[in-house]
């Protein structure tokens, strides 16, 4: 028979290995994200992708990708925080505060710097002064990189970023479409994300990969994959991302119809050109 003593120390034992797993930082999850502000009318829009399959997401917990990675302040500005990412939130809610109050992208990334995880993380963040700024820890895997900038001639700002990559031809070719695609903001961030999806996107994807769904797949790179569009004027929300925005459309393994495709990307074009001709 165990002692009280031996009881004790194996319900402290339980009770730390609890504590550390809650503590611990979530497995690898978003893989390329592109964020864009137009300085002249405030609207952001962020877009992502990942093949960490939503079941698993929503484990983390989180609704969604979006739900734990994106950070929007409307009519001021986005990020994405990704690659090992932070159940706390801690993260997200001090980039999401530092941004309502105007702080630079640049000394928002110092602060981050305080967190013991920091070479887990990958970040990008852009403000409608046309700040931006990017950041991978060397932790973040082989091919893992971000690029930041202004499309030439215009008042975009963008940073796109990714980690576990084909090769870095999924973020170069994403700026190159962003900067070359016409029409809205939101119709050059859909074009980059095509473009970093055909460029391999997550390395780690294919049509063989676990779950799979009913509809046909061609060429797959990802699970799960968003995009959101949001206006000065909307409504925040209480968090850093749960405000009433222009636009928001969610595709992942778990929602794909049997007429759609199983690539989340080729799906979320069709849904999103199908709301688009909705408004015309």
């Amino acid at each position: 028979m165990r002692t009280p003593e031996a009881v004790r120390r194996g319900a402290l034992a339980l009770l730390l290995a609890a504590a550390a797993l809650v503590a611990a930082p979530a497995p690898a999850s978003a893989t390329w994200s592109v964020l864009v502000v137009d300085a002249r009318t405030g609207r952001i829009v962020v877009a992502s992708a990942t093949c960490v399959p939503q079941l698993a997401i929503e484990r983390f917990p989180a609704r969604g990708l979006m739900d734990i990675q994106a950070i929007v302040v409307p009519g001021v500005g986005v990020a994405a925080s990704q690659a090992t990412l932070d159940r706390s939130r801690t993260n997200q809610m001090m980039i999401y505060r530092e941004l309502e109050r105007g702080t630079a992208p640049e000394r928002i990334l110092q602060l981050l710097r305080r967190d013991p995880s920091f070479e887990s993380r990958q970040f990008g963040i852009v403000d409608r002064l046309g700040r931006s700024v990017s950041f991978t820890g060397e932790q973040n895997g082989r091919i893992a990189l971000a690029r930041t900038g202004r499309i030439a001639g215009s008042d975009l700002y963008y940073a796109i970023q990714g980690n576990i990559l084909a090769s870095r031809h999924v973020i170069d070719d994403a700026v190159e479409a962003l900067a070359a695609a016409p029409g809205t903001v939101e119709d050059r961030v859909m074009a980059a994300m095509e473009a970093a999806d055909a460029a391999g996107g997550d390395r780690r994807c294919s049509c063989r990969t676990e779950p799979r769904t009913a509809a046909p797949c061609r060429t797959r790179h990802a699970l799960v994959a968003y995009l959101l569009v949001s206006d000065p004027g909307d409504p925040k929300g209480r968090s850093y991302n749960d405000g009433r925005y222009r636009l928001y459309i969610e595709v992942n393994d778990q929602n794909i119809r049997p007429n759609e495709d199983a690539n989340p990307v080729v799906t979320l074009r069709r849904r999103y050109d199908a709301l688009a001709d909705g408004e015309q």
